[in-house]
């Protein structure tokens, strides 16, 4: 993360934003030495948003806890048996 001071923020607002956005790069920025904000691209602030709201949702955690215990203990199925489940179960067209 690279660390600017506001001054080089507000002077130079347009290519970091380009540049949070298109390269994925945060920005932390500073007043008078102490972090007052963080620039980050939308798409990355987005998906931060959606992994604190998923975290935040304590019967999400548990299923993924669930899903990487059947993972760690080979109790798998492939893609196509899952495809053809779905299909069975009417969630996906024939």
């Amino acid at each position: 993360m690279a660390v600017i001071p506001v001054a080089e923020a507000r002077a130079n607002f347009s290519k970091i934003v380009e540049s949070a956005s298109t390269t994925h790069e945060r920005f932390d920025v500073t007043r008078n030495g102490a972090r007052a904000a963080v620039i980050l691209g939308a798409d990355d602030y987005d998906s931060l948003i959606e992994t604190v709201e998923i975290l935040g949702d304590s019967e999400t955690v548990e299923a993924i806890r669930a899903g990487l215990g059947d993972l760690v203990d080979g109790e798998t199925r492939s893609a196509d048996d899952v495809r053809e489940a779905m299909r069975r179960a009417g969630r996906l067209p024939e």
